[in-house]
């Protein structure tokens, strides 16, 4: 079964892979489209509500395959309704795109070479991906690291 999802909920759900999994709705989102949100997400066996509290959603080794990212290794333990389509956690995002998405979600993020050698594309059409998921609502950041090159990370919208 596929799961299709909207720019807004593929942005959400990349920022909470980006924030360890515990999914973060905005502050601004009307109180019915959140419960609808999360009541689909819950639905569909993306999140499990839990945590400290019991009330934090939080994603399932399925809403990380939802958006081409890899499962970690404490979100396996987690279970999720769908079951035993869980056994390929953790395998290679299926297209480059995503790829691209998984490196740019990891706390250190990915450097335009990382990104060519991982892809085999040229400058120019990394480039363009990076400027497609601008485009499509991401929030990239971009920071120097100790060698010098530009290293590009996903969901880093805190203030500097």
């Amino acid at each position: 079964m596929s799961i299709t999802l909207s720019k807004t909920e593929t942005r959400l759900l990349t920022e909470a892979a980006g924030h360890g999994g515990a999914l973060q709705l905005p502050e601004t989102m009307k109180p019915i489209t959140r419960q609808r949100m999360l009541g689909r997400f819950e639905a569909d066996g993306l999140i499990a509500v839990g945590g400290e509290d019991g009330t934090e959603p939080h994603l399932t080794p399925a809403g990380y395959r939802a958006v081409g990212l890899p499962v970690p290794r404490k979100a396996k333990a987690t279970t999720s309704p769908k079951g035993p389509e869980d056994g390929c956690a953790g395998a290679r995002p299926s297209t480059k795109s995503a790829l691209i998405t998984a490196m740019l979600a990891r706390d250190e993020g990915a450097s335009l070479e990382e990104l060519m050698e991982a892809t085999g594309w040229l400058p120019h059409t990394t480039r363009a991906a990076l400027s497609r998921l601008r485009s499509s609502g991401q929030v990239l950041a971009k920071s120097k690291r100790e060698d010098g090159r530009t290293a590009y990370r996903i969901g880093a919208s805190e203030a500097v």
